[in-house]
Order: C-alpha cells, then sequence, then structure tokens
C-alpha cells in the first residue's frame, strides 16, 4: 500500500476487483519481461495503443474509470 490506507468498499468485492487487475497485470509481465514497478505504467501506455488502433476513446474510458471507481469507495453519490 502506497499511501497507508485503502479506501471504502461499498459493496465487499474490491479486494476480488484488486485481485483480478493484479491478475491481468501479471500477466502483462510475463509478456513483456517489465517489472512490478514499472508494470502498471507500461500496461496504461500498452492499452492506449490499443485504444488507437480499435476505436476507443481512452479518455472517456478512463473517465468512466473513474466514475465507476468513485461509486465502488463510496466517493460518489448512487
Amino acid at each position: 500500500m502506497i499511501n497507508g490506507s485503502i479506501p471504502p468498499d461499498v459493496d465487499g468485492i474490491n479486494d476480488k476487483r484488486a485481485a483480478w487487475a493484479k491478475a491481468s497485470l501479471h500477466t502483462f509481465m510475463r509478456a513483456t519481461g517489465c517489472d512490478y514497478g514499472d508494470s502498471l505504467g507500461n500496461f496504461l501506455c500498452d492499452l492506449m495503443h490499443l485504444a488507437d488502433r480499435d476505436g476507443f476513446d481512452f479518455e472517456l474510458a478512463l473517465n468512466r474509470a473513474r466514475g465507476h471507481y468513485a461509486a465502488e469507495t463510496g466517493a460518489a453519490p448512487y
């Protein structure tokens, strides 16, 4: 943990969400050979490349993700 605290877990499954993300990150690390410290930034960068090629609006997706995160941690009204 970087900041020493974990945000609230509104529906009780944020540990599972984090585990799903970590599994994806580990798959990315195996495929690319990057280390854990660099993996999140590199993975996000490669997702941006994917968005370019597959017609996703990365910023829109990131903002949507921020909204989901806010709802899942109680930072947004339902």
